[in-house]
């Protein structure tokens, strides 16, 4: 199935295919760099996508010859100053700092370019698959503010401290080589099959037990957190309640019939 939502936001294109969300930035002739309208369209999307059970994975991805250049600069101060980036309670940040936060897994595919803000939308995913010859920056300290949308704190968790502070304190760009070196992505694939590779992997996840993935999202988020100390705390109850689900018993019945589970997240 294909779905085209409404064009209430034509910076930001939703598209559903099968189980699979997929939330485009469409301002190409920006090199898709994020606006107001775009964050506000991105709010909305992640949402519907937290909201909706048919949906059980989402790619995050950038129409034209970039992913993202990062924020327009000429909106940022007053996108700031005027609050229009602060989440209260059931509203989801894009950058995943406040109000609600998705429960299930998003996939960032980038290429040509991924910078500031759009990296930092990308590190707010679970990984990122990127096109060969992409470029990464987060040059925040270079334009005078630091990498606010949560760049500054999920460089380290992704590649280590040390790593971290290489390119955040210089603002210096990485190609895609690099990124996959020190494993800022996760895979880099030719340009031409990025969208289809990223499309597989949302389709695998979006076989697997809805209630798997979600408590395996939670409980990693957790320890990456919080602490391991915590993860484990919460995998005892977690643990009790998934066993007992529709799910869980079809996951038995389809290994001893050898098959694929066929799975509805109750």
């Amino acid at each position: 199935m294909s779905e085209t939502t409404s064009v209430k936001f034509s910076t930001v294109k939703t598209e559903v295919r099968g189980n699979v969300l997929l939330i485009g930035l469409n301002r190409p002739d920006k090199k898709n760099a994020l606006t107001g309208e775009m964050f506000e369209a991105l709010a909305e999307a992640y949402k519907r996508y937290d909201s909706d059970d048919n949906l059980r994975c989402a790619v995050l991805y950038g129409e034209g010859g970039a992913y993202c250049a990062g924020a327009d600069m000429t909106q940022l101060k007053d996108l700031v100053e005027s609050g229009a980036l602060v989440y209260g309670e059931g509203e989801y940040d894009p950058f995943g700092l406040e109000g609600a936060r998705l429960s299930k897994p998003l996939i960032a595919a980038v290429h040509g370019m991924c910078f500031a803000g759009g990296l930092e939308l990308a590190l707010n995913g679970e990984f990122i698959i990127a096109a060969e010859g992409t470029l990464f920056g987060q040059p925040e300290v270079l334009r005078g503010v630091f990498a606010f949308g949560g760049g500054a704190a999920r460089w380290a968790e992704s590649v280590g401290y040390a790593n971290a502070q290489r390119y955040l304190l210089t603002g210096q760009h990485l190609d895609a080589a690099e990124a996959y070196r020190i494993g800022l992505v996760q895979e880099v694939v030719p340009a031409a099959e990025l969208f289809d590779r990223a499309l597989q992997l949302a389709d695998e996840i979006a076989a697997a037990a809805p209630m798997g993935v979600r408590y395996s999202l939670a409980v990693s988020r957790l320890a990456a957190e919080a602490g391991v100390r915590a993860a484990f705390d919460i995998t005892p109850q977690l643990r009790t309640e998934i066993v007992g689900t529709d799910d869980a018993a079809e996951g038995v019945l389809s290994f001893k019939e050898r098959r694929a589970g066929a799975y509805t997240g109750h």
